[in-house]
């Protein structure tokens, strides 16, 4: 474990906010919040040689069991209509499922991802370009028409080099589109230390949407349009924290979908379907109200490339 400076503005001063536990190892880490910029982080953290022990081969499971296809294409309409040989790049491409929704909606695509993820045995069959985050920075500058990153963004020990090179490969009238967790939304303050999306130590960072948009305009982004809606995650994110606090093994209800379980627990088994229609509908009408006060489970923002 290393202490670290915060991720964002490099300030050594940092109040105490909560200690979160790890649904799958069970080992616990603290979220601190930097006390110059307000972004939460965890701290101390594992160190670049421990962190990916964190990361099991499952974790790249069937995340999305149900309605693939049809998440992934709305994913791909939030783009919008590409011109003739536009160029997304979508860094943290996971399995290649929005990359491969992007192509035939007519965008020329690529995609950064781990050397050790799935997506790098299927790049021939995909005939996709799929580059290591090491190899970044072979990659074109004023290349692409858009950059993405789904959930990405909480995951890197260093979000603002990330995002310098977003900056660096996207076209001086380029895009990039964030969605990461709202650390600041009703979901987060209602689970906490259960949130389901606090997944220490894999999200390293915990943005609001005050503390992500000063990181994007840090690396010379204008925000243009917000959401805090997300029917991929809303409604089950915050069902699954409900059950946090009662199941003793956290994201078991996930982690049964995905078929992935961590160990079977009769007990959180039945607890999960006897409570989920009943806490599903709270989530559910909670999940719709949230979004209209911008207090929802997620943040999702389209920023444009501006001259530094």
């Amino acid at each position: 474990m290393m202490t670290v400076s915060c991720p964002i503005c490099g300030s050594s001063q940092w109040r105490p906010e909560f200690t979160g536990a790890d649904p799958i190892s069970g080992d616990s880490f603290d979220v601190v919040a930097c006390q110059q910029c307000d972004v939460a982080y965890v701290n101390p953290q594992p160190g670049p040689e421990k962190l990916p022990e964190y990361y099991p081969q499952d974790y790249y499971g069937e995340r999305h069991p149900v309605f693939k296809d049809q998440i992934m294409a709305a994913r791909a309409r939030k783009l919008g209509t590409p011109s003739a040989g536009a160029r997304v790049l979508d860094i943290g491409c996971g399995k290649g499922d929005f990359l491969l929704a992007c192509r035939r909606k007519g965008w020329e695509v690529a995609g950064v991802e781990q050397a050790h993820a799935p997506v790098m045995a299927l790049r021939d069959e995909y005939g996709i370009e799929i580059v290591t985050p090491e190899e970044v920075s072979s990659l074109p500058s004023d290349a692409f028409d858009f950059v993405t990153l789904w959930h990405v963004l909480e995951h890197l020990s260093d979000p603002r080099a990330v995002l310098g090179e977003a900056y660096r490969v996207l076209k001086p009238s380029g895009r990039i589109l964030v969605e990461v967790p709202n650390f600041g939304g009703w979901q987060a303050r209602i689970g906490r230390e259960v949130w389901y999306h606090l997944d220490v130590p894999r999200h390293l960072v915990h943005f609001t949407r005050e503390t992500l948009e000063r990181s994007l305009a840090t690396c010379g982004f204008q925000a243009q349009r917000w959401s805090t809606f997300s029917l991929e995650y809303d409604s089950f994110s915050l069902l699954q924290t409900f059950l946090n606090r009662i199941c003793r093994q956290k994201n078991h209800l996930f982690q049964l979908l995905i078929r992935k379980p961590l160990s079977y627990s009769r007990v959180d088994t039945a607890t999960s379907a006897i409570l989920a229609l009943p806490l599903g509908i709270v989530a559910g009408l909670i999940s719709v109200v949230a979004p209209l006060a911008g207090e929802g489970g997620v943040l999702r923002v389209v920023a444009h490339k501006t001259t530094k």
